[in-house]
């Protein structure tokens, strides 16, 4: 309905332009909307072509990620190929071997001079080393040597026992940093907050295939997928990485898991659209074979977007200023074709500023100048034509005067009333003079028109008045019940919403049933909104007629009043008004039993507080 409001708006404002504007206007138009979907699909194409670029950057990120981090855990397989072949390990942790002190000195050097060797090669590669045997033949004299049971105590020895290959990778967990010999908590070294990559290779019994020890390798994961290289070039890019469980172990930005709660990698590889702490990113993301990790880079949508969002002010630059010439050229040219259509246009704007002596001179043979020699003809015949109508207007006036004149000034009336209620009182008739002054009241209230709404509590005062007034004419035949909520006298309502309601009850309820009657009007503030019920004990309304009058109600028509030969506007009225003024929502609702009675209920909206 709004648009098609607004067209017609903009129609009318087209037909009040001149003919040079509104050729103008409609050429301009026509030309804007190609170049408007020219500009639209050049954007697009150059958003989707940014979208495209920054998503193979992503793809070229991730796999510089895939690259060094598969490098690393190269490394960690040449080391521990190297220990398993330069060792003998399947002799010297199984305890069914009993291990001379010669045998345990050459164990235990040639470990360590192999530990060093590794620390030559890959300085600062590997956070930890262990060795877990069942012979505890040498424990006590190798620092990195323990005992197998500690490690099956372990929760996460299931994974390794379980592992089909001899080499396999653990679950990232923190760091377990120890020594077989030394107390590790008195030199205060906590390094419970690292994050390692556990590899193990199991060491079997070559006769029983059964596990006799497990060599422990444990990489940091800001070493395994070289945190500081990727700290380095990761510029509008971030570098993730995901745990078996989707929990976020690492990333060079100061992201929380909690941004990534709910992210599943159901593909071994893909991208995707997340949000991240309410921010839009894009996401490439692969999955590694081995370990089971996930290597994900993310760039916010803002970064790639506002390479587009200078391109879209570029564009509509260029269309605005060709728009503005090409419109120019094309007004200057209309303008120089209808010139005497123009001086045309100005004659008839000085006929209408009542000068009547305007003559157009043309000496061309076309259609403007038959138009300009009608329009002399015109101009001639509209003199004596006007001169006749003040004639006419100058009488219509002069009888309107004295009909204003016949008409009683209501404010004398009201004037009247005032003094007939004091001389009541002078004279001791005080109820009469309570019914003045109600009357009084009611009157003024209901010829002052100068707003459509009032606050709720002049309205009651008004109902209130009109009640006393019922109950003076009816005295003990009538029981009028009137409550109302506190806290919404200032509540704004339509005027005059309350008493033609309670009117009908009067006129219409009352006049076909016996007494007692009774009314009760009751005005309750729920949940927002105001609610206010009209009920009374009258003759109600046969089905027939309430059908109908529900029909007008929701059209907005007059009830035909069939016995009365008149149309009854009083509830469709007040209906109207509350449609028009209250907030949309707000709606009355009649319902009536015949020989039971009649309720009305009003739902008036209220403003959020």
């Amino acid at each position: 309905m709004d648009i098609v409001g607004n067209m017609e708006k903009i129609l009318k404002k087209l037909k009040k332009m001149n003919l040079v504007t509104k050729i103008t206007v409609i050429i301009a138009i026509v030309l804007i909307i190609p170049i408007f979907v020219v500009c639209l699909i050049y954007f697009r194409a150059f958003q989707d072509s940014l979208i495209s670029d920054a998503a193979s950057g992503l793809e070229d990120d991730l796999r510089k990620m895939e690259s060094m981090m598969d490098t690393n855990l190269d490394t960690i397989d040449a080391v521990i190929s190297e220990l398993d072949y330069r060792q003998e390990f399947s002799y010297f942790l199984d305890d069914r071997n009993v291990l001379s002190k010669s045998e345990q000195n050459f164990y235990v050097s040639s470990v360590q001079e192999e530990l060093l060797n590794i620390r030559y090669l890959y300085p600062n590669r590997f956070h930890y080393i262990a060795v877990y045997s069942s012979n505890n033949q040498i424990k006590n004299s190798y620092e990195r040597q323990f005992d197998l049971a500690e490690l099956k105590a372990k929760p996460y020895y299931d994974e390794i026992e379980s592992a089909d290959e001899k080499v396999s990778y653990g679950s990232v967990r923190n760091s377990e940093f120890k020594t077989s010999n030394i107390n590790v908590s008195d030199y205060n070294l906590d390094t419970s907050a690292i994050l390692v990559l556990p590899t193990y290779m199991k060491v079997y019994n070559l006769s029983t295939k059964e596990i006799v020890g497990v060599v422990e390798v444990d990489t940091e994961i800001t070493k395994l997928v070289g945190g500081r290289t990727l700290e380095g070039m990761s510029g509008d890019s971030s570098y993730l990485l995901f745990g078996q469980d989707n929990s976020l172990l690492y990333n060079t930005k100061d992201f929380e898991n909690a941004g990534f709660e709910g992210i599943e990698f159901e593909d071994r590889e893909g991208s995707r659209n997340v949000t991240i702490d309410g921010k839009p990113y894009m996401m490439v993301y692969s999955r590694c074979d081995i370990t089971g990790l996930v290597r994900a880079v993310v760039m916010p949508e803002d970064k790639v977007m506002v390479f587009a969002e200078d391109m879209l002010f570029r564009l509509i630059g260029v269309a605005v200023a060709g728009i503005c010439i090409v419109v120019g050229i094309i007004y200057w040219l209309i303008r120089r074709m209808l010139q005497r259509l123009l001086v045309l246009d100005s004659k008839m704007s000085e006929i209408e500023s009542g000068k009547f002596d305007v003559v157009i001179e043309d000496e061309h043979e076309d259609e403007i100048s038959r138009i300009s020699r009608s329009f002399n003809r015109m101009t001639s015949r509209l003199e004596s034509v006007i001169n006749a109508a003040i004639k006419r207007e100058h009488a219509q006036r002069e009888a309107e005067l004295q009909a204003l004149q016949a008409q009683i000034n209501p404010h004398f009336l009201y004037n009247t009333l005032e003094n007939m209620r004091m001389q009541c009182e002078i004279d001791g008739y005080f109820t009469i003079s309570d019914s003045l002054a109600a009357l009084g009241d009611l009157f003024r209230y209901s010829i002052k028109w100068g707003s459509k709404e009032v606050p709720f509590e002049m309205e009651w005062a008004n109902l209130k008045n009109y009640m006393a007034i019922m109950q003076m004419r009816f005295d003990d035949d009538v029981k009028c019940i009137l409550e109302c909520d506190e806290g919404i006298d200032d509540i704004i309502v339509p005027k005059l919403m309350l008493q033609p309601l309670v009117e009908n009850s009067f006129n219409h309820g009352f006049k076909e049933s016996l007494p007692p009657w009774v009314i009760s009007v009751r005005a309750l503030k729920r949940e927002g909104r105001l609610m206010i019920e009209i009920e009374d004990n009258g003759a109600g309304i046969e089905e027939k007629r309430l059908k109908k009058l529900k029909a007008c109600m929701e059209r907005n028509t007059p009830f035909e009043n069939a016995e009365q030969q008149r149309k009854s506007i009083g509830v469709i009225n007040v209906k109207q008004r509350i449609d028009m003024i209250c907030r949309p929502g707000s709606r009355m609702e009649i319902d009536s039993l015949p020989g039971i009675g009649t309720k009305i209920v009003i739902t008036i909206v209220l403003e959020e507080e």
